[in-house]
């Protein structure tokens, strides 16, 4: 995976129309708020695909929200959320 910050990294698999992306965020959160952490992280899917693709010179569809794969997890005892969100993301024609 690739670091995009403290909280985020990333991975691609290439694919013929796009590419599949898949991010994983995590931070410390004294009081568990796992929908906050839910929203981040897709945001950061998506942000991580439009930069990808702008880096690349394309442009891409928008990300179908019903098709991001998402889970999240805490550790009680570090008290450390984390969300693993992964998406198909295809290039504009």
């Amino acid at each position: 995976m690739t670091q995009i910050d403290k909280d985020t990294q990333y991975s691609i698999a290439e694919r013929s129309d796009g590419f599949d992306l898949a991010v994983s965020y995590s931070r410390y959160q004294f009081i568990p708020e796992s929908g906050a952490v839910a929203i981040a992280c897709k945001a950061a899917l998506t942000s991580t695909a439009w930069a990808i693709a702008k880096a690349r010179g394309k442009d891409i569809l928008p990300v179908n929200e019903q098709r991001i794969k998402i889970s999240i997890g805490r550790n009680g005892l570090s008290g450390i959320t984390s969300c693993s969100a992964a998406a198909p993301v295809e290039w504009k024609l």
